[in-house]
């Protein structure tokens, strides 16, 4: 019954408006993915084919120290920033190491939220926080970055006494949210002019169960704060490894937010059926935000985010200027309380080719060559620790079919993927979720299984 009264109230509404309404907001149909894969294609386009090199001057990038000196640039001088900004990180870490392909993939949306939000008196948190590099650099900190990771040197992650612009010392990881809603409670009890804060936590951060907990208080409290969720495919180092669950990424969610992607002409058609409602009285905009109600259940059956009390924004392609600016002034210039979550898809290595064809996208790196991405590694006088660790527990797990393995994440760093190739079905990667692991470890424990978890 429901459905026949909203479609008829569907069909009286669009009777009523007039043609012109339709087709000045003309629903759009392109898949985010098919968006992002466009913006993949125009990235390889300049990036055709090893050699790879960068630009051989940086002109916009030299004139921004801080970000307030973005603030006079236009469109195109902010599309020139990121690339001239991508090529920095990549020639910097060429020649210290460090985690690289989760900065590589978040370049567009650094150079908007810095564009559109006022540091430091705006606070914006990097969660799992080492994809905080292009910060670094538009915040006075780029002539600095051949000391990464050293001693006396600039941190890999953010860091308060660093820098003012370094919001909270977020590692690793999924305490962005919790930080913001605290930092926003706090802006508003004393009054402050300006209360912007923004998370930015990836696919990985986000299984955590920390995360979860603060929208859940988050959306009661009516907190007012913007979740980035930078979603990049990527939540365990590497996705693809085999374990119990088989070779994709480590969370549930990953598949949830991925169905969202695919239903991007519903999420136009939403912003469509906002514009329209405009059109018409209150007593139609009543009628018609029922109908945008109900559509949402048929649809999607709601997001798990709006269930938590967040308003959802996306998905969008995370590379797109032209879309990630206006959105965030609108979200910042929201007279609005509720929390919202604005759901980007990105691309992990992002404008590296090299980096897209590595299993962990290049993630963590030693000193490389930028023109073919091969990593400069010294011969190993021995094999690693972790290598030693993990022969060894397969040898063991070979006599004992009761030991299992169990990694938060990190299967490439604990030895985990060794484990699992041989393994499969007795490796178990849980998303970072180190509370739940130990837990999850236990109970195996106590019904006579024998549970080794690396962290």
């Amino acid at each position: 019954m429901k459905f026949i009264q909203s479609s008829i109230a569907a069909l009286l509404l669009a009777a009523a408006a007039p043609t012109s309404a339709f087709t000045t907001f003309a629903p759009r149909t392109t898949p985010a993915s098919t968006q992002l894969q466009s913006t993949r294609d125009a990235a390889a386009s300049s990036t055709s084919g090893p050699p790879y090199s960068g630009p051989a001057s940086k002109p916009i990038l030299d004139s921004v120290n801080y970000p307030r000196d973005m603030k006079r640039l236009d469109m195109r001088e902010l599309k020139q920033l990121a690339h001239e900004l991508r090529w920095e990180l990549i020639e910097a870490v060429s020649k210290t190491g460090g985690h690289f392909s989760s900065s590589l993939g978040v370049i567009e949306l650094t150079v908007a939220l810095h564009y559109v939000f006022d540091m430091p008196e705006d606070d914006i948190i990097w969660d799992v926080a080492h994809q905080c590099y292009p910060h670094k650099m538009l915040t006075g900190r780029r002539d600095r970055f051949p000391t990464l990771r050293q001693l006396g040197g600039i941190s890999g992650f953010c860091k308060r006494k660093e820098s003012e612009y370094d919001s909270f010392g977020a590692g690793h990881s999924s305490t962005s949210i919790s930080a913001a809603q605290g930092m926003s409670v706090a802006k508003s009890m004393l009054n402050k002019r300006r209360n912007n804060c923004i998370a930015v936590i990836g696919d990985g951060a986000i299984t955590g169960g920390m995360a979860y907990e603060a929208m859940n208080n988050a959306g009661y409290l009516s907190s007012r704060m913007i979740v980035v969720l930078n979603d990049n495919g990527q939540v365990s180092l590497p996705t693809g490894t085999q374990t119990a669950g088989g070779v994709r990424p480590a969370s549930q969610l990953s598949a949830y937010t991925s169905n969202l992607i695919v239903s991007k002409p519903f999420q136009d058609f939403r912003d469509f059926a906002k514009n329209l409602n405009k059109l018409f009285p209150e007593n139609v905009q009543d009628v018609n935000k029922r109908i945008d109600e109900y559509a949402r259940g048929v649809v999607t059956g709601g997001t798990l985010f709006e269930e938590l009390g967040f308003f959802y924004v996306g998905p969008i392609d995370g590379h797109d200027l032209d879309n990630l600016v206006p959105i965030l002034e609108k979200l910042r210039d929201s007279d609005s309380n509720k929390p919202v979550l604005l759901h980007i898809k990105t691309e992990k290595g992002h404008g590296y080719p090299p980096a897209l064809a590595a299993s962990d996208r290049m993630h963590g790196v030693g000193k490389f060559d930028i023109a073919t991405g091969i990593q400069v590694k010294g011969k190993a006088a021995a094999p690693s620790l972790t290598s030693i660790f993990a022969n060894s527990l397969i040898d063991a797990a070979t006599e004992d079919r009761a030991i299992v393995g169990i990694t938060a994440a990190m299967p490439g760093g604990t030895g985990m993927d060794i484990f699992g190739r041989r393994f499969p079905k007795r490796t178990f990667d849980v998303g970072i979720a180190e509370q739940h692991a130990v837990t999850f470890a236990a109970g195996m424990a106590c019904e006579g299984l024998k549970p080794f978890f690396f962290i």
